[in-house]
């Protein structure tokens, strides 16, 4: 049965190969590309940006043995991503696509179409697989990660206030004061003496 759908998935793609365009730069035909085993997609050959057609990334992800466990960041290691942010029309549906943010780190967005093909700006597919981010695609632009992604700017737009207020070593001395009566048997009665006025 995963040999049909995957068989039916090449054929699919093959033939939209024919008339596939960019939906950025001069909008020329993109090139047919395998980004990961059994991952079929195409490439703009003038940006470097990657379109995945949904039904090649479902059977993809069906092969997938499991989610992998999310890397950290690793500093000055990072591809180079140049994140297009004008509205997209898919190459598919000639629909404009919806942009979401990827958050947890990443500072960018990607597009998905109304069937659920995705784009990616030239660098993402490669930020994304380095962290081990690029078998949650379809999880992006679900109403739980946006939030999370808000709650992140959110606490970040918060923080730089704090910063700007009272400073960075005050700042930082408070955060490992924090930490310290996070789970402190004597938490009430520490905060109470940092709020008494002598």
């Amino acid at each position: 049965m995963k040999r049909l759908w995957s068989g039916s998935v090449l054929f699919v793609v093959l033939v939209m190969a024919k008339m596939m365009k960019s939906p950025v730069a001069n909008h020329k035909e993109m090139k047919h590309v395998v980004l990961d085993k059994g991952l079929i997609a195409f490439k703009c050959v003038e940006t470097g940006g990657i379109f995945i057609p949904a039904g090649s990334y479902w059977s993809w992800l069906d092969q997938q043995p499991e989610r992998l466990p999310h890397r950290e960041p690793m500093a000055g290691i990072a591809p180079p991503i140049i994140d297009s942010k004008h509205a997209k029309i898919c190459p598919e549906t000639g629909t404009v696509m919806m942009r979401c943010a990827v958050g947890h780190g990443f500072d960018f967005s990607i597009d998905r179409s109304l069937k659920g093909s995705i784009w990616l700006d030239a660098g993402e597919w490669e930020a994304l697989k380095q962290r081990n981010f690029h078998d949650e695609l379809h999880l992006i632009f679900s109403a739980p990660w946006q939030q999370a992604v808000r709650n992140e700017e959110i606490y970040a737009e918060r923080r730089e206030r704090m910063k700007s207020q009272l400073g960075e070593d005050l700042l930082s001395q408070l955060d490992d004061l924090k930490a310290s009566l996070r789970d402190h048997a004597a938490r009430d009665l520490a905060l109470s003496y940092l709020l008494h006025e002598d």
